[in-house]
């Protein structure tokens, strides 16, 4: 499985576990018609099941930032290793004594006689 697949799954399973937490929120509120007792008992269950979403949802991002900082790494070590192969053959080419062009000597003409008239 490849590194940006690993962490798009990452993604999706942050964000469930963040819509899951946000879905349990919503009963909260204590009941009236219930003993205090009572109350504090789903309080207390609330608290509980939010403590293990917070808790899967660090462990997450956890999982996360280390493939992030894996994937980060072969990137930049790629790029590192192209870089110094660039470097190599620029260098390369400007040790090259560049070549000069020769010049053709003109053959060197005897002087023509002038005629006499």
């Amino acid at each position: 499985m490849s590194s940006e697949n690993k962490l798009a799954q990452i993604k999706q399973k942050i964000a469930r576990l963040n819509q899951e937490l946000a879905t349990t929120s919503q009963s909260t509120q204590p009941m009236p018609e219930l003993i205090n007792t009572t109350n504090i008992l789903r309080t207390n269950e609330y608290l509980t099941h939010v403590n293990e979403k917070k808790t899967e949802i660090i462990s997450s991002y956890e999982e996360y930032a280390k493939d992030l900082e894996q994937f980060l790494a072969s990137v930049l070590e790629r790029k590192l290793a192209f870089l110094k192969k660039t470097r190599a053959r620029l260098q390369k080419k400007a040790k090259k004594k560049p070549r000069r062009k020769r010049i053709k000597k003109s053959k060197k003409r005897k002087p023509s006689k002038k005629r006499r008239r």
